[in-house]
């Protein structure tokens, strides 16, 4: 074949593509509907300590089967579950266990991205919808934090890795004290303002019964963390937790949890289809890295490039959700990124609810979701964002829409 007939041919194809690829890659909306969670408790002492997680999963997964019926009759296609330690109890891909265990007839899968895990999961079933390749996705995440030990139970370091990076393991409590280093200007009594702050807009959310329609209830009704009225002077007379001359203390960090987090992912036309009339389209996602030493700050360079690539500002987001692991990287990155603190963690964070690290990406999600269908007149847009473990941040974009 001549080299102009080669050209002819390319040129065709570039602007008059085959009819088929054009019908399996439509853009369609993915959104987010359907959120329950288990509330949270109180890891080696709380109500699920005795729990396995795969159990408390299919406990929650039974209750998504009663509150959400209509959603079953459209899918899932698969089960997506983020765990940031997936091994002993939560390991052999939890996801198509508990399927199993619930005796729902779908493939599932494992996600890992650290404490976003469950957040990836959400982004990955966007994703298959917007190409088009299923329409219905049960995304969760779960972890027990009594029972599978941070960094998980045979943790150990490489010093090929370290060679090249030498903080690549730094402690994450240890990453909070460098970003109070480079922070100065908030200093100890502004990280327990800001956590005695998250202590007060949770137990008012809970009051109001705000987060009710989320909370699925399981041996507790309500997340085990929050106190109120707060003591400021019980909080002042904490030990710092990671650096003996440092201002992060248990007070000012998120606690250590046992909970599972549940929701759906799917195509517009399906949530309508089950009877929903406003839901949470998934607009973009950015996934970003940090230097580990300074891993609170992750939020920043993923939540800049959401702004960025669709043209908005910090003031054009009506809500964010900013996972609360410590308060110091919740005050640093709002600061770095211009955020309305009037805008952020309005029913509280992580530092009064908790976090179960693999399930927190979706508390986010569902707490956005609630938000923005309560205060619709605020605005539409609003952002969930976490630090990751390793130095990495994710953001994803989400805007409240009627179906």
């Amino acid at each position: 074949m001549s080299i102009d007939r080669l050209l002819l041919l390319w040129l065709a194809l570039e602007f008059h593509p085959p009819t088929g690829f054009e019908m399996n890659h439509q853009t369609v909306t993915p959104v987010f509907v359907g959120g329950l969670r288990t509330p949270f408790g109180r890891a080696g002492k709380g109500a699920y300590k005795d729990v396995r997680p795969d159990d408390l999963l299919v406990e929650l997964f039974s209750g998504q089967k009663t509150k959400h019926a209509d959603l079953w009759k459209y899918g899932p296609r698969d089960v997506l579950v983020g765990c940031a330690y997936p091994e002993g109890e939560q390991g052999y891909n939890i996801g198509r266990i508990v399927a199993l265990g619930c005796g729902i007839d779908v493939p599932g899968m494992t996600v890992n991205r650290l404490c976003a895990s469950s957040l990836e999961a959400t982004a990955i079933a966007a994703a298959r919808i917007r190409c088009g390749w299923g329409d219905s996705y049960l995304v969760a995440g779960v972890e027990s934090m009594s029972r599978i030990p941070r960094r998980g139970a045979n943790f150990s370091t490489s010093e090929q890795i370290q060679v090249v990076s030498k903080t690549a393991y730094t402690p994450n409590g240890i990453t909070a004290e460098n970003v109070a280093i480079q922070f100065p200007e908030w200093d100890r009594v502004q990280q327990e303002d800001l956590a005695a702050r998250s202590h007060t807009l949770a137990f008012r959310a809970f009051e109001r019964g705000y987060y009710s329609d989320q909370i699925h209830p399981f041996l507790i009704e309500r997340d085990e963390f929050v106190r109120y009225p707060v003591d400021r002077e019980k909080m002042a007379t904490l030990k710092p937790a990671f650096s003996e001359k440092g201002s992060v203390t248990a007070a000012t960090s998120s606690p250590l949890t046992d909970g599972a987090t549940s929701g759906w992912v799917t195509s517009r036309s399906v949530a309508r289809s089950a009877g929903f009339s406003t839901a949470l389209e998934i607009v973009d996602v950015a996934v970003s890295h940090v230097a580990p030493e300074l891993m609170g700050l992750g939020p920043v360079p993923a939540t800049r490039s959401i702004l960025e690539r669709n043209d908005l500002t910090a003031t054009d987001i009506a809500a964010y959700e900013i996972n609360e692991a410590f308060a110091i990287q919740v005050l640093a990155s709002a600061s770095s990124l211009g955020l309305p603190m009037d805008r952020v963690n309005n029913w509280g964070g992580a530092m009064a609810v908790g976090h179960p690290l693999g399930a927190s990406g979706l508390r986010l999600v569902m707490t956005l979701h609630d938000r923005l269908i309560h205060d619709h007149s605020s605005g539409d847009l609003g952002v969930a964002t976490l630090c990751v473990g390793g130095g990495q941040g994710m953001s994803l974009l989400f805007r409240r829409i009627d179906l």
